[in-house]
């Protein structure tokens, strides 16, 4: 009997063993599969969009291939008259962009003039090609020269029937009256994949010169795949959409030869002797011709091993090809696995002496997850908090500084409200450097599109250095050049974010001589766009060409030493080089130890076409200012006290509300023609009374009144939320009175347009 109840003990006890493993380890096995299939996905987006980011920057000088184009068109350079000089040409863009293999001209006659790079004669050498009409008679000559020009060997070519007339270069370009890309192909000469880009010349009178081309090479581009490390055994390729492969870590994987022929052409992504990549791409379970627009995961199992996939589209549409990276999951995932099958072995012991301790651990990541989410969230809710409660009262320093401009001040005066402006305004934008320092590289930053002032936030932020640079008795010179614009559009804040960030170092790097900031403008290829141009130079100790790199990446400086003079966190660089591009512009150095260095910024506006009178009003062109009722609602005095000063010498009928349940019944009573509407307001915010307004509106069949939130939240959502809300459009304090009288005059304008 003892040994019957022993037994039924010990059945019980495994039983029940077995179920509490049952009831920890399932649910710790999907849990950990789930996070490792969630954990390969994200890294696998970061190494994809790292490998698609560095890939596009390569293939980035096509776009200026296309500007030669443009150039070229507009320009004499082409022009059969003179042969020698455009070749000459040909030859110094050929050295300047590196990705460049030919660059040629066929002209309607049927003449046609080429350089290339060569390597014939001479390692580096180039060729030339020229095809000639002269009394009637056709003449084909080759050259070839060493690497700097000099003539190796020249002669005619009898035998030669090329017409450039007849290429599908020529042929598309004319067909479609304008810049055309080719798909890759293998180039006649070399054997080389690459693509061409073409764009028909006129002349003045608009007629039909020739087509002008260059062939860029994509065999530099696989050199550059097989330079990635992605994981220890991944890869990347690229293929297009009839599934050639244009880009292979393996060259000799790129070209195959056509079957009882000598012709050369593209492999197939099908005919790759690399067998992980076949099964890569056919995890995408797609033909050729229907490549993903968004990037797609994917996995497959080789060998009993697990990949992990990820296929990426190109971004620009002028190349519609995907970049396919692969890799074994044990290559990151393999000490996470180890750590797990660990983990689990420990939960089945402990299972087995109290069954409790697996959902111990259980709560305490469960925990652990809500308490990271509840971080989370408190963080964006301190940095909202932050960013209304600094906001908040920067908007009455900096406005009430703007009102003490205009009250007749001594000179003495006037000079310290301007370094008190400028002082705060430095105060703010280090408000937007701390609130935006982790989204900027994330893409998560938006820029304003308002007209402003280039000269005057050129000079703001300047004059921010000149007490500093006076005190360390170094010169701190301004030019700007006649042809730089007086107005334009964009976004003044981040324009001078990123001067500031570069005069700031220049000053405080130089100890001896000084820093020179030039400022010019050139038009821009876009159409009523402006491309201004700042370099700041300075004497101080330089940058070694090693560090010239590294200093825009985050949390790096030139000198990295414990001991360094110069303190700060790494960041500015950075984020200037990212608002930079943002901006449609770049930033660049040129520096060498002991020699100061030069930054070159550039960034492209809208031309504008409104202009400032003497009292800072905007108006536009042939119109008159007319006056209208303003309503305010803010619960903020000194803020509402600020705006009724902005507008009290302006011909506007100003209302004001301290909350939005007043602002209604002003609003029914009066109709008025604009609301600034604060969205953190108590009683009743600015979203509610928002929504009422619009209600009321819709009711009583009246016109939308034209509502600008004011928010002192510069945190990404906020425009949508109050856009949702109802509102026209949103305004970030503080709030200068050229702004809002700015925003009144355009809804003026806007009003008054015939429908």
């Amino acid at each position: 009997m003892n040994f019957l109840k022993k037994w039924w003990l010990t059945i019980c006890f495994i039983t029940l063993t077995f179920i509490f493993m049952t009831i920890i380890i399932i649910p710790i096995s999907i849990t950990s599969r789930n996070a490792l299939t969630g954990l390969a996905h994200e890294i696998m987006v970061n190494i994809s969009s790292y490998t698609l980011d560095k890939s596009e920057n390569y293939l980035r000088p096509a776009e200026k291939a296309a500007e030669l184009t443009r150039f070229l068109a507009d320009s004499n350079i082409v022009s059969s008259e003179d042969p020698q000089s455009m070749i000459n040409y040909f030859y110094q863009q050929i050295t300047l962009y590196g990705q460049f293999t030919s660059i040629y001209y066929g002209n309607i006659k049927g003449e046609f003039y080429m350089a290339s790079k060569s390597n014939a004669k001479v390692e580096n050498g180039f060729y030339t090609k020229q095809i000639q009409f002269a009394d009637g008679k056709r003449e084909c000559t080759l050259s070839w020269l060493t690497p700097d020009q000099k003539i190796i060997e020249s002669k005619v070519d009898a035998k030669d029937s090329y017409d450039p007339r007849a290429r599908p270069w020529f042929i598309d370009a004319i067909e479609k009256n304008t810049v055309i890309w080719t798909a890759p192909y293998l180039f006649f000469t070399g054997k080389k994949p690459g693509i061409t880009t073409a764009s028909p010349v006129y002349d003045k009178h608009g007629v039909i010169q020739g087509v002008v081309g260059v062939d860029i090479s994509l065999e530099e581009l696989s050199i550059f795949l097989s330079k990635l490390t992605i994981g220890q055994n991944g890869k990347a390729f690229i293929v297009n959409s009839s599934g050639d492969v244009v880009a292979f870590p393996d060259l000799d994987e790129l070209k195959k030869t056509v079957q009882n022929s000598n012709k050369i052409r593209l492999s197939k992504i099908s005919e790759l002797n690399d067998s992980i990549s076949r099964l890569a791409f056919e995890s995408l379970r797609l033909p050729p011709e229907e490549l993903p627009t968004t990037p797609v995961f994917t996995t497959f199992v080789h060998n009993d091993k697990r990949y992990s996939t990820m296929f990426t589209p190109f971004n620009d549409h002028k190349w519609p090809w995907i970049i396919g990276i692969y890799i074994p999951e044990d290559d990151y995932l393999g000490n996470i696995k180890e750590s797990r099958d660990i983990s689990i072995f420990i939960a089945l012991i402990a299972v087995f002496l109290t069954g409790a301790v697996g959902w111990t651990v259980a709560r305490k990541i469960e925990k652990s997850k809500k308490d990271a989410i509840a971080a989370n969230n408190s963080k964006s809710q301190f940095l909202a908090v932050m960013s209304h409660e600094i906001r908040t009262p920067m908007n009455v320093i900096l406005g009430a500084t703007d009102l003490l401009k205009n009250s007749s001040p001594n000179k003495n005066q006037a000079s310290y409200i301007k370094l008190l402006a400028n002082a705060g305004e430095g105060l703010l934008n280090l408000l937007n450097d701390i609130l935006d320092m982790s989204k900027v590289e994330a893409g998560l930053v938006e820029l304003e599109n308002i007209s402003f002032a280039p000269k005057e936030v050129l000079r703001q932020a300047f004059n921010v250095f000149s007490i500093a640079a006076k005190n360390k008795r170094i010169k701190l010179e301004l030019d700007i050049n006649q042809n730089f614009p007086d107005r334009a559009i964009g976004d003044p804040l981040r324009l001078k974010q990123v001067l500031l960030n570069l005069i700031g170092n220049a000053v405080k790097f130089t100890s001896d001589g000084g820093v020179y900031v030039k400022a010019k403008s050139a038009q821009n290829h876009q159409e009523n766009h402006i491309e201004l141009i700042f370099t700041v130079e300075d004497t101080g100790p330089g940058i070694a060409e090693s560090q010239q790199n590294a200093i825009f990446e985050s949390f790096t400086q030139a000198d990295k030493s414990v001991t360094r003079i110069h303190e700060g966190t790494g960041l500015g660089l950075s984020i200037s080089k990212n608002l930079s591009k943002m901006m449609g512009g770049d930033i660049l150095v040129k520096s060498s130890l002991g020699e100061g260095s030069i930054f070159t910024f550039t960034a492209t506006v809208k031309k504008d076409n409104f202009i400032l009178t003497d009292g800072n009003q905007l108006y536009a062109e042939n119109q008159s200012c007319h006056s209208k009722k303003v309503l305010i609602i803010e619960d903020n005095k000194s803020n509402l006290i600020l705006f009724e000063h902005y507008l009290q010498d302006s011909n506007h009928t100003v209302y004001s509300a301290i909350n939005g349940e007043e602002g209604l019944k002003i609003f029914y009573e009066l109709k008025p023609d604009i609301v600034f509407m604060d969205i953190e307001m108590p009683v009743m915010d600015g979203y509610e009374t928002t929504r009422e307004i619009r209600s009321w509106e819709i009711e009583n069949g009246l016109d939308r009144t034209t509502i600008i939130a004011l928010t002192a939240h510069a945190i990404k959502g906020t425009e949508k939320a109050v856009k949702k809300a109802g509102c026209s459009g949103y305004m970030t304090k503080p709030v200068s009175k050229a702004q809002l009288l700015e925003k009144i005059e355009h809804t003026i304008i806007e009003t008054d347009l015939p429908s």
